[in-house]
């Protein structure tokens, strides 16, 4: 191939491989509210503006109702809401990649589909995306405020009620046809209705107690075994415990995989053995370690 032909030949690849880079789909920063950095794919973000707009306000206003309900703040002020490019869903993560991607940073938050925003159910647009953004809001902050791990059978992930349940709470407050239909969507799961039942007789008092005093100790649930398995479920369980009235067991009880009130009532008297050493000296350190790690059958 003579020399004029290569570099024709040249020219055109680049031309191609230049025109496939311009037609690759951007992510944008659109939007820095009191509580969220929003992003989005720049064409999708043009053609849905008005709808993805719309939708800034009930954001930041339910970051601060779910604060207000646990009495707890997450580490950082603002997170991260992309509307994700892929129609159906949403997600809570550690570090949203499209995000990172712009910012150079880790960039925890939530995502929600495109099509959230502009499509209908139950006759109200932009139904699934107030669900989806509550929903996965609420698994944010668990993850961020107070533990990641959360047991997946009966908490969140695999099975999502209590999540559930919480998003169903701000909807209540914020949107209440929302919350109303988002209910009927699950209301025969029985964890729902077990977490509803929790909700409804102790009010938020019991969950920001359990929470509060899980970030005290230092919880990581991820310490306690497989997730899921019986003795993460029981730990979570005994400070659901420690932070309710009275005993919640019969509450609990055929209800929790892996469930075991004779178990829970041994990690909740092992707290209190442990909280009852002297702080700082060698027994309380000792108990902490045993304790936090699964140990409490060892806590003297």
């Amino acid at each position: 191939m003579n020399r004029s032909r290569l570099a024709a030949s040249l020219a055109f690849v680049l031309l191609v491989f230049s025109g496939a880079l311009a037609q690759d789909p951007k992510f944008i920063k659109i939007h820095d509210g009191a509580h969220w950095t929003w992003f989005a794919r720049e064409d999708q973000f043009r053609e849905h503006r008005a709808d993805i707009e719309a939708m800034y306000s009930y954001a930041d206003k339910a970051f601060e109702a779910l604060v207000d309900a646990w009495g707890l703040k997450p580490p950082l002020s603002r997170y991260t809401l992309l509307v994700m490019d892929k129609p159906g869903g949403g997600f809570a993560a550690g570090d949203v990649g499209e995000a990172h991607a712009i910012t150079g940073e880790a960039s925890p938050g939530i995502g929600c589909s495109y099509d959230a925003f502009f499509g209908e159910a139950y006759g109200i647009k932009a139904f699934w995306a107030h669900v989806l953004i509550t929903h996965e809001m609420v698994n944010l902050f668990t993850g961020q405020a107070v533990s990641g791990g959360w047991p997946v059978d009966w908490w969140a992930n695999h099975r999502s009620p209590f999540p559930l349940m919480t998003a169903v709470q701000i909807e209540y407050q914020l949107v209440p046809e929302i919350g109303v239909h988002h209910l009927r969507q699950s209301e025969k799961d029985p964890l729902v209705r077990m977490f509803m039942s929790l909700k409804n007789q102790y009010g938020w008092a019991m969950f920001r107690k359990a929470f509060r005093m899980a970030v005290q100790d230092g919880v990581q649930w991820d310490r306690f075994g497989g997730n899921p398995s019986s003795l993460r479920t029981n730990y979570v369980a005994a400070y659901l415990q420690m932070g309710a009235p009275e005993d919640i067991s019969p509450i609990l009880t055929g209800l929790v995989p892996g469930f075991d009130a004779r178990v829970v009532a041994d990690i909740v008297r092992a707290h209190q053995r442990w909280q009852n050493a002297k702080a700082g000296s060698k027994a309380y350190e000792q108990n902490r370690t045993r304790f936090l790690s699964g140990s409490y059958a060892a806590v003297k």
